[in-house]
């Protein structure tokens, strides 16, 4: 497996909220925090964390009507974009490698 280059924290409604690159890559991989896990040595624990963060995201998605899709407040946003940042920071430092967090109209970067 290539070395692991950086790492993106950013959901996308549908889709796993990792995006990987690898040296030799052009563009980033989709990812999901399992598969980052099992080949990076991801703590199972914050894998889940992860996983749990990005549900909370896919959770809010309305699919008649994307537009209306979202939190319900700025609190419950606000709290939400803090634990994955968290998150981040963690990942940053168990993967030693850059963790870049971004959700919308916000980012923040993680290095080891």
């Amino acid at each position: 497996m290539a070395e692991l280059l950086s790492v993106r924290l950013a959901p996308e409604w549908i889709t796993d909220c990792l995006w990987v690159l690898r040296a030799g890559d052009v563009i980033r991989e989709n990812c999901s925090p399992d598969r980052l896990a099992a080949g990076h040595g991801v703590p199972a624990d914050l894998a889940a964390a992860i996983e749990a963060w990005d549900d909370e995201f896919q959770a809010v998605f309305v699919s008649d009507d994307p537009m209306s899709s979202g939190f319900p407040d700025e609190p419950t946003t606000a709290a939400w974009r803090a634990r994955g940042e968290s998150l981040a920071g963690r990942l940053a430092a168990v993967l030693g490698v850059r963790v870049e967090f971004h959700v919308a109209g916000y980012d923040r970067v993680f290095t080891p």
